[in-house]
């Protein structure tokens, strides 16, 4: 028993440290609180970092630090001891050096919430250990109760508390959960051993053979994950989830994988949602799952979730049974322990936080003292987790408490209130040293212990309100020792924690000792030392301070031990509980009565399920059938079929339209498919490209790494699914022999890669993804791959591969697509499979009538034979020329003059098939009648007969099954059906399928490769055997007229292609189709016939220019792109033609049938001057135009009809709502009115420059407006007021847009920024930066998540609207990008610009899709209808043009779609231009036939581009410069004779000698070099240019050379001696010099400046010749004989110049569009012809001179130059 005097010595006894004080400034006038918040708020606008504290945590300090001073030590409970002595320290070590909770658990034992306003405020607690445990107290400690005396009851710490887990025999199956979760961990952990794995199961030693044997076989471990998965995914599907089931899954959460650790935990955070009575057990294992989980399995907003369901519990409940109050109350606490540990940050103060805090407050107020100290306790832990409160709100809502508080202090006894002042004022001066405020108190109280207990209400009131205490830290604290078993650091902290004394702590530590004494899992002898302790507790009022309720709880604590079934425990505390009696005084005495007579009170300890039982998941786990031994057998089948084949690792391109340097390996991209978060990969390509061997390879690589139990691979052949539409993945399993039951085991529980080969084969046009249901609730989990020809598609083919999202079933979700474009074999891959197919060639082959090639020799002829390699970049036909080369090419030596086609490639590779299996056949064991049938097919042809096989069936497979290429055959079920024609056991059917093309797998057969069933089909149509003079059976039946084939429709493009390349090859057939034309004219049914024959032809190049195709029938025919100029089709059948890309100028169409014919382009709309802008109302009828200096013209768009026209600016937008139209006008204003009219119904005024740019918000009640003058202006539509005007871009805004949803608008500028803001408020959201250039126009996407925006240098960028963030970043136009629209659906974003084109990309990726060329010049705006089937695009070559899309997405057709970066220079051969010779970027020349289009050569340099090319004087020779060499080449074999090598950098021009025999070169590193043309050597270096030389040039004479540089200059050198003879200066760089014929002009252009200059060359002084002084010029060139020039300039004007007189007279001019260069020929006819190079092509044009009064120049045209797609095509000058 202690007395009143052992009390008061010991707390006598204790010692507080704590800091000094400074001395203070003189007192201020001010008022000290005025002072104070003055000093708050600069400490608030201070962010100067202190450690890991901010000043913030020092003001905390002081304000608390000041408190504990004020405040006794022991004070609790309204019981006051004050201290003897306070003893001063060093002021900055505590606010400098320790971090707040050390400094504050120092001294007071109460922190704030808020933790002194911090950001991110640190949840770690302060240790408060002694000497005992590991950590050292520091000088900043202050021991509240450093007793001398401490009762040391736990003398040793203990293991880990684990259960005990016994393991089934080695080779025995897991019967319990128990043992599943002890094995999944032991799993888990030896897969991962630095995770945290919560509570551990303990294991029997003699057990440790069954371990070992878990973690060394890999079959097992993957069978026990297996097992793990199963029972959560039966938990969750399970209706019912009994306590039973709860405890029996949780045993898993802590070593389950982090997916499934989620899947639980949303399973009981949603039952725990759903329940409409509260669920004791699912709260249990809920908690007991939270606080095992490992590091990142848990998300912030989990724990917010659960926390809200269990407020709002609490609300519902709290009035009703006190016990499941208790429960959530308990529920709550462990839950926001989890949060304190730092898993939760910025809780909601509104939602979140206050509601629960005003909850648990009340609840701490309840009578039940076991409910208000539970409470209590969750309480605390709420406090200590942060809000999202800023500082300034909190500073804002605890102003008024805080002044209170320091009213109260200044109101206190005796307390002398300068000093304050004093101290107030010295926080004013210095925010660091806060903490001296509360020194100046304590130096101004005069009597501190009658005192201090008024002070500390005082104070306590004002600023402890929501307070955190740090009874909770030292909790905390002690529930790790407790956890760890580190029981004597847990009994030292029990009596050395500052807040030893306070009753909540008292209960805390009380409770953990409940649970240790009531676990059965911890030993006896620690279970026994609890129950001590508490009566220690219970006994030491010296130590504790002695509270009524925490004796009751020890008491009630004892009982309950008691009544457990352990005599061990239960027979120790009731002897401890009977001690008692007599402890205290009387009071204590009745205390204890009362409680052993009262009731037993079984609240519990934790929320902890018991360890399982018994296991109902798993049992029920362990009856399903297992499907992986049937997986395994799969697996050694696919695999053993795809290893023997040959492979090369193709590469891919993102999309269609992508280039070369987008190159992918295809398998890389298929596997991180495989991982990411998509759900399709499209594999598109060409016939033959590898799509099908890819697939396989693929499906071998997955199976591969397969491991049990993860994704399963599944090739699937399309073709040989019925209907795989639905249930494409359970067919398939069925073929595979799987059972009903493990398919639908398969289905509900396991992941695939579903790999579906032949979508085009299978003629499908669904969405597999979408019918097959994937990834929805309760169907197949799949991510599928989709292989396809890209041929068999439309535009539009997206949608039919674009996966559903799971949350927006009715939506396709494009981010979850990925496309793949196979591209064709490179060199090295071709050389990579010759070395393969070379070493598989037996040494000896007998069926080979030639000694076998090497691989160099295959490299050889693949390499020399023109166009060749370029034909076999396609694997399947490299593998068919590799069989069929020596048979094609035979005995020819010379390989340069072999032209060799993909279809007689195929027809090699048949031959040979075919040559091949007639051996065998002959050498093979035959049957009697086997051999019969054999010998008579040897006797009449087996060559044809075999052909003729494969022909009919194909014929059959088109007709019969629409070409879908696999045909099932059961002999029995099918032996009358047309499929016993070729598949029936008969002998002779036999032999001919089992000697063609045509291969089985089971009941399946198809051709070997899909293009043998288009190439036999082709055959059926004309098949040259037909008219072979040498085949042996001359009598027999053929097709002499194809006709009555092409009177069917051609079922494939590939066909059509096999078709066009015999005509091309096979005069008779090409005689044939143009008889059929013919045919057509009079024969009424030939219709069909006609259009395929004209079809074919086209395709075959044939030129129908001026052809008399009067009255033919020709009817759907695809002539796109085809030469029908000056063409009569007078009265033709042209119904449903497509005509896209045809040339027809001039062509007859009187009365022709032209119903359904697809122009491509639309009709051009001609305006009187340039078109600014073009805007489309928003139901598409009307299309307003801003004209140049002619103001607003209105179009109907049903007609194309002008129907109005007024004055108005340069910029407009219609109102998406009414019929009105704003446009801006005069001094800087905007006029806005009626759209038919121009009747002007406001006028915003504001703008102080030109007004740049109008937009409308969506439901047309906003206007913005962008000006020069730096603002944007936003204004109400409906009465013209300014709403906002907005500052902050610092130059011109060019462009404004509104998002979809109007609640925000993008502007871009001159500054180089786009700049998004919120509609209503006007408020800045987002700055976006990465242009280098100022920004011209921007648009939002259709669905608003994306910006698109186009710079002043061509560049346009890709935003996420969001965040800001530049997602893609291209090079679109050579100039500014003047306009930017996305289509309605959003999957087009069409662009225009300088360049005169208008460029589709792919917003998803920012691949060009098409190039749209036709405007002669600059494009300055582009819009989409509002259906999007069209595009209107307006231009400054004064025409408004249509484009159709196609249906509104993908590729419009355009009149003349090009890519300039395919060839960079061109040249026409002397002395008439007969040939054209072109350089492309990929170091290739093409040679061409200037009157047919037709190539003659292809030359390869190597990789650089091709610089320059000319051609010799003679026309033999070409000069062409790549890289730092110059290359000389015959014209006439192709092949490289020379190459000039000196050049230290790249080259850019060469030029031919007059006579030849000299040639001179230059480029980057600034020297003019000769050489000999014949030999090769070097003869001068010319000096003197400092930048880029650009051209050189002979005079005719061949005595001078020209020069042209971007140093400004043109210099005149002495060919014969090198000498420098003359610099002509420029203002600009100079990229031309002409001579003229008779070398008294030689001209220069300077495009910088767009001057045309006359020179003489003999004197170097410059001539006055020309009629006008600027002429925008860019292009010249002389005549023949020099009396003409010929010019273009920037604006697309043509001009052409009379010299003859001495001064330049223009005699024509015409508006043909930009051209960069000009050459001029004239044939031996006297023929003048014009070559001119645009962006998008060659043009030639025919000169023809008229008479009409005076001399002039008439023209009629010749053709263009397709390069890209080498066809000829015709222009006509307008």
């Amino acid at each position: 028993m202690t007395t009143s005097k052992q009390k008061k010595l010991a707390r006598n006894s204790c010692s507080t440290t704590v800091p000094g004080a400074h001395a203070g400034p003189t007192r201020a006038k001010e008022p000290p609180f005025a002072l104070l918040g003055q000093a708050s708020r600069k400490v608030l606008r201070t962010s100067v970092k202190i450690k890991d504290r901010t000043v913030y945590n020092g003001l905390a300090a002081v304000q608390f630090g000041m408190i504990e001073i004020l405040v006794p030590v022991g004070y609790q409970n309204s019981k006051t001891v004050a201290s003897d002595k306070y003893n001063t320290g060093d002021l900055d070590s505590l606010l400098l050096v320790k971090p707040l909770s050390s400094a504050v658990s120092s001294s007071t034992g109460i922190i704030n919430n808020h933790d002194s306003l911090s950001v991110a405020p640190d949840v770690s607690q302060p240790s408060f250990t002694p000497a005992a445990s590991e950590s050292k107290p520091t000088s900043m400690t202050i021991p509240h109760a450093a007793f001398q005396y401490w009762p040391r009851v736990f003398l040793q710490n203990v293991d880990v508390l684990s259960p005990l887990v016994s393991l089934p025999p080695l080779g025995a199956r897991l019967d319990t959960t128990v043992q599943l979760a002890y094995c999944n961990h032991l799993l888990h952990a030896h897969r991962s051993p630095s995770s945290e794995s919560g509570e551990v199961l303990t294991l029997h030693l003699a057990q440790q053979a069954s371990v070992d044997a878990i973690l060394q076989d890999e079959e097992k471990g993957n069978r026990i994950r297996w097992l793990a998965i199963r029972v959560v995914e039966e938990f969750a599907a399970d209706s019912l989830k009994t306590l039973e089931k709860v405890s029996e899954v949780i045993l898993l959460g802590p070593s389950l994988d982090r997916d499934y650790y989620r899947k639980l935990l949303n399973s009981m955070v949603a039952e725990l949602e759903m329940a409409t009575l509260f669920d004791v057990g699912i709260l249990q294992g809920l908690v007991q799952l939270v606080e095992c989980a490992q590091q990142d399995y848990l998300l912030q907003d989990d724990l917010v979730r659960i926390l809200a369901v269990l407020r709002i519990r609490l609300q519902d409940d709290h009035q009703q049974s006190t016990m499941h109050t208790y429960y959530l109350a308990l529920g709550l606490s462990q839950l926001l322990d989890v949060m304190v540990e730092g898993k939760v940050h910025h809780l909601s103060r509104v939602v979140d936080h206050e509601p629960l805090s005003a909850l648990l407050r009340q609840l701490s107020e309840n009578p039940d003292p076991y409910l208000k100290h539970q409470a209590t306790y969750a309480l605390q832990a709420l406090l200590h987790i942060p809000d999202d409160e800023s500082r300034q709100q909190f500073v804002s809502r605890h102003a008024g408490n805080i002044a209170m508080g320091l009213l109260g202090v200044a109101g206190a006894p005796k307390l002398d209130f300068s000093g304050f002042e004093e101290g107030a004022r010295k926080v004013y001066e210095s925010t660091v040293k806060t903490l001296e405020i509360g020194v100046k108190v304590v130096e101004g109280a005069q009597d501190l212990r009658e005192s201090g207990q008024d002070i500390a209400a005082s104070v306590k009131g004002g600023i402890l309100s929501g307070g955190r205490h740090l009874w909770y830290s030292a909790l905390c604290e002690a529930q790790e020792h407790v956890r760890s078993g580190r029981l004597v650091d847990f009994n030292s902290l029990v009596f050395h924690a500052p807040c030893c004394r306070d009753v909540e702590f008292q209960w805390g530590v009380c409770q953990l000792l409940r649970e240790i004494a009531a676990n059965l899992q911890w030993e006896v002898s620690p279970r026994r030392n609890a129950v001590d302790l508490l009566v220690e507790l219970y006994r030491n009022d010296p130590i504790v301070v002695s509270n009524e309720e925490v004796d009751k709880w020890i008491l009630q604590i004892l009982r309950q031990v008691i009544a457990l079934s352990d005599p061990f425990i239960s027979d120790h505390a009731q002897l401890a509980l009977q001690g008692l009696e007599k402890e205290g005084d009387t009071g204590k005495q009745e205390l204890y009565c009362s409680v052993i007579t009262g009731p037993l009170i079984s609240y519990p300890v934790k929320i902890r399920h018991p360890v399982a039982s018994s296991s109902p998941l798993l049992t029920r786990v362990l009856a399903i059938p297992d499907v992986e031994y049937d997986l395994r057998s799969l697996r050694r089948q696919r695999m053993g079929d795809h290893s023997r084949s040959m492979y090369i690792p193709p590469q891919a391109k993102p999309s269609l339209k992508s280039d070369d340097t987008t190159l992918f390996p295809l398998m890389e991209k298929a596997l991180e498919f495989v991982e990411g978060h998509q759900q399709v990969l499209l594999i598109l390509g060409d016939p033959g490209a590898g799509k099908s061997t890819f697939s396989q390879r693929l499906e071998y690589t997955l199976w591969k790494s397969y491991k049990p139990y993860g994704p399963i691979p599944l090739y699937i052949n399309l073709p040989t699914i019925d209907n795989p539409e639905q249930d494409l993945i359970g067919k398939e399993l069925k073929f595979q022999n799987f059972s009903d039951e493990q398919i639908q085991e398969l289905k509900m529980y396991r992941h695939f890669i579903v790999i579906c080969d032949g979508y085009d084969e299978s003629q499908l046009k669904t969405n597999l993804h979408t019918t097959n249901k994937v990834n929805q609730p309760g169907q197949w989990k799949a991510k599928m791959v989709v292989s396809c020809r890209s041929q068999y598609l439309g535009h539009d083919y997206r949608f039919r591969f674009q996966p559903q999202s799971v949350d927006h079933y009715t939506h396709a979700s494009p981010d979850l697509m990925l496309e793949a474009v196979v591209a064709p074999f490179s060199k090295i891959q071709i050389e990579q499979y010759v070395e393969q197919y070379v070493k598989e060639l037996p040494a000896d082959d007998a069926d080979r009538d030639w000694p076998a090639w090497t691989k160099e020799e295959y490299m050889e002829r693949l390499t020399k034979i023109p166009k060749l390699m370029e034909l076999v970049s396609n694997p399947f036909l490299l593998t068919l020329s590799l069989e069929a080369l020596p048979e094609v090419i035979g005995s020819e030596k010379e390989l340069s003059a072999i032209q060799i086609t993909r279809v007689q490639l195929y027809d090699g590779f048949v031959n040979r098939w075919l040559e091949v299996n007639k051996r065998r056949l002959e050498g093979s064991t035959l049957s009697d009648v086997e051999r019969s049938a054999f010998d008579l097919i040897l006797e009449d042809d087996f060559r044809f007969h075999c052909i003729q096989f494969q022909k009919d069936l194909a014929a059959a497979i088109f007709k019969e099954q629409e070409g879908k290429p696999i045909v099932r055959y059961i002999n029995l079920r099918d032996r009358k059906t047309w499929k016993s024609s070729f598949f029936s056991p008969d002998a002779h059917t036999k032999l001919l399928r089992e000697s063609s093309t045509v291969t089985r797998s089971g009941n399946y057969h198809r051709f070997i490769h899909r293009s043998l069933l288009d190439y036999f089909y082709s055959r059926t149509v004309y098949d040259p055997l037909d008219y072979d003079p040498d085949a042996s059976s001359n009598d027999r039946p053929v097709n002499a007229d194809p006709k009555s084939k092409l009177s069917q429709m051609i079922p494939e493009l590939s066909v059509l292609q096999f078709l066009a390349e015999r005509a091309e090859m096979d005069r008779v057939f090409k005689t044939q189709l143009l008889g059929v034309i013919e045919d057509s004219k009079v024969d009424e049914q030939g219709g069909q016939a006609g259009a395929n024959a004209i079809s074919i032809l086209v395709k075959a190049t044939t030129r129908f220019n001026g052809a008399d195709l009067r009255g033919v029938r020709i009817p759907g025919a695809d002539i796109s792109g085809g030469q029908f100029d000056s063409a009569d089709l007078e009265g033709a059948d042209l119904t449903n033609v497509n005509l896209g890309k045809a040339w027809m100028r001039q062509a007859n169409l009187n009365r022709a049938r032209m119903t359904g014919v697809q122009f491509g382009e639309l009709p051009y709309i001609g305006m009187e001057k340039e078109v600014l802008d073009c805007a489309l109302s928003s139901d598409g009828g009307f299309l307003a135009a801003s004209i140049y200096e002619s103001g607003i013209s209105i179009l109907n768009t049903a007609t194309w009809a002008r129907i109005a026209n007024y004055p108005g600016g340069d910029v407009i937008a219609i109102s998406p709502t009414t019929r009105e139209i704003a446009r801006s006008s005069q001094n800087n204003t905007v006029e806005f009115g009626d759209i038919l009219t121009g009747k002007i119904r406001l006028t915003l005024i504001g703008h102080e420059e030109e007004v740049t740019s109008i937009a409308f918000s969506p439901d047309g009640s906003l206007i913005a407006t962008a000006s020069k003058d730096t603002t944007l202006r936003v204004w109400s539509a409906s009465s013209g007021n300014i709403l906002h005007t907005l500052r902050g871009h610092s130059e011109s805004v060019n462009c404004v847009g509104f998002s979809p949803t109007g609640s925000q608008f993008v502007s871009c500028s001159e500054d180089k920024t786009l700049r998004t803001w919120n509609a209503q408020t006007g408020e800045l959201a987002t700055i976006f930066k990465g242009h280098g250039h100022g920004v011209v126009s921007v648009a939002y996407s259709t669905d608003g998540r994306q910006i698109a925006s186009g710079a002043s240098n061509g560049g346009i960028g890709l935003w996420d609207a969001k965040t800001g963030e530049n997602t893609h970043g291209f090079v679109g136009h050579l100039d500014a990008v003047e306009s930017l629209a996305y289509s309605p659906t959003g999957h087009q974003l069409a662009s225009c610009g300088h360049s005169g084109t208008i460029c589709l990309w792919d917003p998803q990726n920012g691949e060009l899709m098409n190039t749209l060329t036709g405007h002669l010049l600059r494009v300055t705006s582009v819009v989409y209808s509002p259906t999007g089937d069209y595009i209107a695009s307006g231009s400054s070559d004064r025409t408004i043009r249509l484009w159709k899309t196609g249906g509104g997405e993908s590729s419009p057709d355009g009149i003349s779609e090009s890519d300039t970066s395919g060839w960079g220079c061109v040249a026409l051969s002397p002395p008439t231009g007969e040939y054209t010779v072109t350089g492309n970027t990929d170091g290739t020349l093409c040679l061409w036939r200037t009157l047919t289009g037709c190539p003659v050569h292809i030359m390869t340099s190597g990789t650089d581009a091709i610089q320059a090319v000319v051609f010799s004087p003679c026309g033999k020779r070409i000069a062409s410069v790549s890289g730092n060499d110059v290359q000389l080449w015959c014209a006439q074999t192709g092949q490289c004779l020379r190459v000039f090598k000196g050049h230290t950098e790249y080259g850019l021009t060469v030029a031919f000698s007059p006579s030849g025999h000299q040639l001179v070169s230059a480029g980057h590193d600034l020297t003019v070099r000769t050489w000999d043309s014949e030999t090769g050597e070097p003869e001068f270096i010319l000096e003197g240019h400092t930048d880029d030389i650009i051209e050189v040039v002979y005079s005719p004479s061949g005595h001078q050379i020209a020069s042209c540089s971007d140093d400004g200059t043109a210099r005149i050198w002495n060919a014969e001696t090198g000498e420098l003879l003359f610099t002509m200066e420029h203002p600009e760089g100079v990229t031309q010099a002409i001579y003229s014929s008779d070398e008294d002009d030689l001209i220069s252009i300077s495009p910088g400046d767009g001057f045309l200059r006359t020179w003489d060359p003999k004197s170097g002084r410059p001539i006055d010749r020309h009629e006008e002084i600027y002429l925008n010029i860019i292009s010249c060139c002389f005549s023949p004989d020099g009396k003409l020039v010929a010019s273009g300039d920037r604006e697309g004007l043509f001009r052409l110049w009379d010299r003859s007189s001495g001064a330049f007279e223009r005699v024509f001019q015409s508006m043909i569009g930009l051209t960069l260069a000009i050459q001029w020929k004239q044939d031996s006819e006297g023929m003048h012809y014009l070559a001119t190079i645009d962006l998008g092509s060659l043009r030639v044009w025919k000169l023809i001179e008229k008479e009409e009064g005076k001399s002039s120049l008439w023209k009629t045209p010749s053709y263009v130059v397709r390069l890209e797609e080498r066809m000829v095509m015709v222009v006509q000058l307008d």
